[in-house]
């Protein structure tokens, strides 16, 4: 009891750190998005209002005549022949309402809205925890952990969109635990949409398809088709071949096959107003994805297709682990951390550039992980070595930049143990 006592009172003192270190934050955060032009959120912008001027986004290039309003100064790579939009059409189509405001309220309202995603998906997990420790144990990972780490201010920093993806996931898990008739129609609708703005969030089809949620399934069919088939409103099919066409071309890129020549925009440092429409904080990124990592330490090329297939072998055989327990009653959380942790372990197969801000990711899965068992000390097994070396890792970068590497595999392994083991439990 009186262990009780004194470990109420460390979570308590923590949390109300964690609480300072978000509100620190904030104020960095404010500084960062004052000071800089958010260059991934430019390019998103420009390419919204270059469909609504009806270019094609993806293979548009800026010359010295072109006017500020469609220019992303980041795009200096002059013989490169893709932009560098790489989101696809479904996702613009977000970004048109507002494509006509000024481009530093657009920065503005978009950390401010990450920051509100950031706080709703702490929010959610916290009210569906079934305790005040595991509640105030979600509130200090996302505060401190997530909020507080160096790749939250990459992401405000930069504009990213991750959080985004993350919000919807959770959004759609909230509203499945709902007890209204539709709900899990309405979760699995939700899904679909944002499988439609990030493809890969398909893989969470898997765990519905295999324990047999035939209207969450449902639901995210027709909200994939609807959520592709809006891109329509602005654009006809050939977007979609522009999108589809440009990703290979950024797939060379990455790979390195392609050396642009640089050449920046005459006023490149200040556009549409923005000053260090170029320039990026000082902050850490490093690539992940086994694509860079083959090439930059083993020098090996990997094209796409042998990442692929190395993915959808990985795939089968985690779903041929997961098709033993069809027959099971999983829980819904269950069922979101399985999907999630497939899309989480995807990234990493991708042949794209996987950034330290993509690790926005965490927050819904150790929440997930933190609410499933039934019994807290379930949660204290070996695996806890990876979480800890993760977050250790992830905050000594200063010393070794590599640390940032480590921390990302560190925590993928603590997932996907974690995923096995939860489940293993569950079902017994």
């Amino acid at each position: 009891m009186e262990l009780e006592k004194y470990s109420n009172h460390l979570i308590n003192a923590i949390l109300i750190y964690s609480i300072f270190i978000a509100a620190l934050c904030i104020s960095f955060d404010t500084v960062n998005t004052l000071k800089y032009g958010a260059i991934d959120l430019r390019n998103r912008v420009v390419g919204s209002r270059l469909l609504l001027k009806g270019e094609d986004p993806y293979y548009f290039k800026w010359d010295n005549d072109t006017p500020e309003y469609y220019v992303d100064a980041r795009d200096f790579y002059k013989d490169l022949p893709v932009s560098r939009v790489t989101v696809p059409p479904t996702f613009l189509l977000l970004h048109i309402p507002f494509a006509k405001i000024d481009y530093k309220t657009q920065q503005i309202l978009w950390a401010i809205f990450q920051w509100m995603m950031l706080i709703f998906i702490i929010a959610i997990f916290s009210k569906m925890a079934d305790s005040e420790i595991r509640s105030k144990i979600i509130w200090i990972i996302g505060l401190l952990c997530i909020a507080g780490s160096f790749f939250w201010r990459l992401y405000i920093e930069k504009g990213q969109l991750y959080v985004f993806y993350a919000f919807l996931i959770v959004l759609a898990y909230w509203i499945s635990k709902k007890s209204f008739k539709y709900n899990l129609f309405i979760s699995g609708f939700i899904l679909g949409l944002t499988i439609s703005l990030r493809p890969p969030v398909i893989l969470m089809g898997i765990p519905l398809l295999i324990f047999r949620k035939w209207k969450a399934l449902i639901g995210s069919i027709l909200g994939m088709i609807i959520g592709i088939s809006s891109s329509f409103i602005v654009a006809d099919l050939s977007i979609w071949k522009s999108y589809f066409s440009a990703m290979k071309i950024h797939e060379q890129f990455h790979l390195g096959n392609i050396k642009p020549i640089i050449e920046l925009h005459p006023n490149f440092n200040i556009i549409e107003g923005v000053k260090n429409s170029v320039l990026s904080g000082d902050l850490p990124m490093i690539d992940s994805s086994f694509q860079e990592i083959f090439k930059r330490y083993l020098n090996i090329q990997v094209q796409s297709h042998i990442l692929w297939i190395s993915l959808i072998i990985i795939i089968l055989f985690f779903s041929i682990l997961l098709f033993g327990n069809r027959k099971k009653k999983i829980s819904t959380e269950m069922i979101f951390l399985i999907g999630l942790t497939l899309v989480f372990l995807s990234e990493f197969f991708l042949p794209a550039a996987r950034l330290s801000y993509n690790n926005v990711i965490w927050l819904p899965l150790l929440s997930f992980i933190i609410i499933i068992p039934k019994n807290m000390k379930r949660l204290l097994n070996f695996g806890l070595i990876f979480l800890f070396s993760a977050f250790l890792f992830n905050s000594l970068y200063r010393i070794f930049f590599k640390f940032i590497l480590l921390a990302d595999f560190c925590m993928l392994l603590y997932i996907v143990i974690m995923m096995f083991y939860l489940l293993e439990k569950e079902v017994d």
